[in-house]
């Protein structure tokens, strides 16, 4: 938009400097007509492209899950492509001030760049309604939604199980730092901050929410060990806080999205559980990839290897639990998300034995599912009745 307003002042000045037989000839009045219908139909269509976009949205929130509209508000063809529908408008309600003061001298070559920016809206209008019908297939959000996972959890987990990392325990005196500033979402953490701030302090500074997590007036939500903060300020920075949840650090959030499209295919009002089974697909790799890191507590060091930051992440039972609890419960008579449920088990038995030993409790199905050494009888055949939701031996 800044582009057009800019092209609106320097194209006709730029063509009243030239010899006007380069580019034919148009009278000034003929440009002006030209010129308002440009901007009357523009603005126009503007307002209604972009409440055609706006309904999609809300069909998209309501149809999968409302946690995906930030998704849409960021995504980049959406937002360059309404840009590009008022650029033809402001360029041609700009250049009808020049085009008037600079005569016939302007005209032609201001209608020809009104015309390639209309050219550009066309084209923008074919790529945002493609666009738009692209984030609306399940396999292309599901497919979105495990991007981002992937690169939250190289962020969060960065080290594999088989390094055998001990748990380090900072030494000196414990100081509560509370939080003080605007109430929101702890979307992210700012470890380069945090890490140079501990440094300097000569501390380890231990950051007690999570990523995800809310946070208020006078939480508790940094503690330091060693010397006392002489700038409490300067470590509430190192925590970014949010109106919402993004993928940012927060593989859990992903996961949940995920979830929310599966449980709202299985409501009775969609009863669609092939999109519940892609999301059992879409989660299979990824509790593949939790399953061979080193989850709970992070400790970060700086470089010189001296411990400066512990930041608290989900654990194997908190990312398991949220995966497929709800799933296995809303799919309940489902047959074919039970069958790829039970599918998703037995293929991470192979890889999560020792996570699931980890947290091993008799309430937990999935641990005990994977840990029995006998496995049911309906993990090798299938149920002759259906599978109750409460029951403790449902796959």
């Amino acid at each position: 938009m800044i582009g057009a307003l800019a092209l609106g002042v320097i194209v006709p000045n730029l063509a009243s400097a030239r010899d006007d037989s380069l580019f034919g000839t148009l009278t000034a009045d003929s440009a002006r007509g030209i010129l308002s219908a440009v901007a009357s139909g523009m603005i126009a269509f503007t307002g209604l492209v972009v409440s055609i976009a706006v309904v999609v949205v809300q069909f998209g929130a309501g149809q999968y899950t409302p946690r995906l509209v930030l998704r849409f508000r960021r995504d980049l063809v959406v937002k360059n492509a309404l840009g590009i529908f008022i650029a033809p408008a402001l360029f041609a309600l700009v250049s009808l001030l020049d085009v008037e003061d600079q005569g016939t001298d302007s005209a032609t070559l201001t209608v020809l760049v009104a015309m390639v920016l209309l050219i550009a809206a066309v084209i923008a209008f074919f790529s945002l309604t493609a666009r738009l019908l692209d984030l609306l297939r399940p396999r292309r959000l599901y497919g979105l939604l495990e991007a981002g996972a992937r690169d939250a959890i190289d962020q969060v987990y960065p080290h594999r199980l088989d390094e055998h990392l001990t748990p380090e325990v900072p030494g000196g005196e414990k100081h509560a730092v509370p939080y003080h500033g605007p109430e929101g979402i702890l979307s992210a953490i700012d470890m380069p901050a945090l890490i140079a701030t501990a440094r300097h302090g000569g501390s380890v500074v231990e950051v007690n929410l999570r990523v995800g997590g809310y946070i208020w007036e006078n939480s508790p939500a940094i503690n330091v060990y060693g010397a006392a903060p002489a700038d409490p300020g300067k470590l509430q920075r190192g925590l970014i806080v949010a109106e919402e949840r993004t993928l940012t650090q927060d593989p859990a959030f992903a996961i949940r999205a995920i979830v929310d499209i599966a449980i709202r295919a299985l409501s009775p009002a969609v009863n669609d559980p092939t999109t519940a089974s892609q999301a059992l697909d879409v989660l299979e790799p990824l509790l593949h990839r939790l399953a061979r890191r080193d989850l709970g507590a992070g400790y970060v060091h700086d470089a010189d290897g001296t411990l400066r930051v512990i930041h608290h992440a989900p654990d194997w039972k908190d990312l398991i639990d949220l995966a497929l609890t709800e799933i296995r419960y809303y799919g309940a008579g489902a047959i074919q998300v039970e069958r790829r449920l039970k599918s998703l088990l037995l293929g991470l038995q192979a890889v999560s034995y020792t996570h699931l030993r980890a947290h091993e409790t008799v309430l937990d199905l999935v641990c005990r599912l994977l840990l029995e050494k006998k496995k049911p009888t309906y993990l090798t055949s299938p149920p002759t009745t259906p599978l109750h939701p409460l029951t403790h031996d449902t796959a």
